[in-house]
């Protein structure tokens, strides 16, 4: 059993526009996901901090695990 935020929709100028409705983001950061506000405060405590890359772990469509830097602005 998965647990993690499912890719819903993706905005054109989305850091994350390469990836796919459908996939699952399931950590960030090394923290499990389990809802959506868990991703806004990782963001935003990225943000404050010096970082502008989060690390995030997705599922795709094929089941796939992959690891992705994603730049914040």
């Amino acid at each position: 059993q998965t647990t993690g935020l499912v890719i819903t929709n993706i905005g054109k100028n989305s850091p994350v526009s390469y990836l796919n409705v459908g996939d699952i983001i399931v950590e960030a950061q090394k923290k499990k996901i389990r809802s959506i506000k868990n991703l806004e405060e990782i963001v935003e405590a990225t943000l404050k901090s010096d970082q502008k890359t989060i690390l995030i772990v997705i599922y795709n469509s094929q089941n796939q695990k992959r690891y992705i830097g994603v730049k914040l602005d």
